[in-house]
């Protein structure tokens, strides 16, 4: 597995506190303009369209998101802390040096987004669609996975600490050199010929269990 400095997001020293972010980001987009060195605190942009906005040194903290239509957004050197984006359309989205924390994006898809250099913790992406993402240097760090879908993926310096991936599809996706040892795995989507495990790093009761995945019998 490719191993290189993980960047983190560069926010600006000053962030101008958003008292109105209904009216600033529809502001943004009507004028085309870039959204850039915002602090957005407990805000309800709840099914906002904010399609091909673009977002620079942003900090998001307990706003909610969800049902919103991010579909080919930029955002860069962006944090994202207790947030809600349940049901967010990210699709062909970009995310470069971005920290999600502690926020819930239930059956959110980014499908055929980007990320690069994208730190998640404590995060939940149960059911959440990511195929056909680029991911590069993303850590995953207590992420939940379960029931996502993370088929036909292509990555490089992707990490998964203390991750949960119960029933995760990764159809299409080769997992070579990713380790899953820190992780709970189980009952995980791969081809008939699980040509996706191939070099994987898994423990004992991982492997038991792929076994069963590839209709292997154990005795």
């Amino acid at each position: 597995m490719e191993r290189s400095r993980l960047l983190e997001p560069a926010l600006p020293a000053r962030l101008e506190l958003a008292e109105r972010p209904e009216e600033l980001v529809d502001m943004a987009l009507a004028r085309g303009d870039a959204l850039t060195g915002w602090q957005i605190a407990g805000a309800d942009l709840t099914g906002m369209d904010m399609t091909e906005l673009e977002v620079q040194g942003c900090l998001f903290q307990n706003c909610r998101f969800t049902g919103a239509n991010w579909h080919g957004a930029r955002f860069s050197d962006v944090v994202l802390r207790g947030c809600d984006c349940s049901g967010l359309q990210a699709e062909d989205a970009d995310f470069c040096r971005c920290r999600i924390e502690n926020t819930k994006a239930l059956g959110a898809s980014l499908a055929g987004s980007r990320l690069a250099h994208v730190q998640m913790t404590g995060t939940s992406l149960r059911q959440a669609n990511l195929t056909g993402a680029l991911l590069q240097q993303v850590q995953l760090q207590e992420v939940d996975l379960s029931e996502a879908f993370l088929a036909q993926c292509r990555h490089k310096g992707l990490v998964f600490r203390e991750c949960t991936l119960m029933g995760t599809s990764f159809f299409g996706t080769l997992l070579y050199g990713l380790d899953f040892t820190r992780s709970r795995m189980e009952g995980i989507v791969v081809s008939d010929t699980g040509k996706e495990l191939r070099g994987a790093i898994v423990n004992v009761s991982q492997a038991a269990d792929l076994a069963r995945v590839l209709g292997l019998v154990i005795r």
